[in-house]
């Protein structure tokens, strides 16, 4: 939604950024500031290197990190407000807040380096925007332990979409091209997968075997393992009544169509079991 909303797309065309690749990976990466290309591949840890340079570094010479990242900020408020309207600053948002504020306030982010520069965004002054922002950070949160949980089960940055894909979770074709893998990088990962018995031999049926099912098994359970501290900080009951006040809204953004092609991500997961919603 803060990436290809109409709104976020013409806050970052404002500022000068006009390729979507610049537009995603300078407002994916902004918070953590100006880094280098290498620095980017591996805080992203899934993309294709060659695809992450045609916008880093290049994309800082266009524009500085804190502009992009007041940019973001507009293109997410103007995008929730129309999205949601009257919700959007309402009671049920400020008591949502109230639980998101708690579930980071006293978080660590050692090795959690993507959650940790979200986190030194300024806090904005609406209560709506304060809960975007804190959604952020836990979403970031999640992603540095599944990423770690992912490199620790010696699964690669291009492996982890084909185990993905091989699961039902992602379409192939689409995972490939969100992520910018080329062919043969795509093929040779495949082949990798095969000899350690985690993918069935046939190239032309892409299927997870019950050894790839128990990789992928070790790296959700883990990642779980690595981002449950915010749920243990409020408990059980607050984060059930977080995620019941923030259904209709999740509702509301999807039937907007403003998260491009992961909107096919999410019809994906209704079907598929909690410990594959990954």
């Amino acid at each position: 939604m803060a990436y290809r909303s109409p709104e976020a797309v013409a806050a970052y065309q404002a500022i000068g950024l006009q390729a979507a690749p610049h537009q995603y990976f300078a407002s994916r990466l902004a918070a953590a500031g100006e880094v280098t290309h290498g620095v980017a591949v591996a805080l992203l840890f899934g993309f294709a290197p060659v695809y992450v340079a045609q916008a880093v570094p290049e994309v800082w010479s266009i524009v500085d990190a804190e502009s992009v990242v007041e940019a973001r900020t507009r293109g997410a408020d103007t995008t929730l407000k129309r999205i949601l309207g009257q919700t959007w600053n309402g009671a049920e948002i400020e008591r949502a807040n109230l639980i998101a504020q708690e579930m980071i306030a006293s978080l660590s982010f050692a090795g959690k380096p993507m959650a940790a520069a979200q986190n030194d965004v300024a806090q904005p002054s609406e209560p709506g925007l304060q809960l975007w922002r804190a959604c952020t950070i836990l979403r970031e949160y999640r992603g540095d332990a599944h990423w770690a949980a992912t490199a620790a089960a010696g699964v690669d940055a291009v492996e982890c979409h084909i185990l993905h894909a091989a699961d039902g979770a992602m379409p192939e074709d689409l995972l490939q091209r969100v992520t910018g893998w080329k062919d043969s990088e795509w093929a040779e990962a495949k082949a990798r997968l095969s000899a350690r018995g985690l993918l069935h031999k046939d190239v032309n049926d892409l299927r997870i075997t019950p050894a790839g099912e128990e990789v992928k098994l070790l790296i959700e359970r883990s990642t779980d393992s690595g981002s449950s501290i915010p749920v243990s900080i409020v408990g059980e009951k607050k984060t059930e009544e977080l995620i019941s006040l923030m259904k209709p809204w999740v509702a509301a953004i999807m039937d907007a169509d403003v998260i491009g092609a992961w909107k096919m991500r999410e019809q994906l997961w209704r079907d598929l079991p909690s410990e594959k919603n990954v």
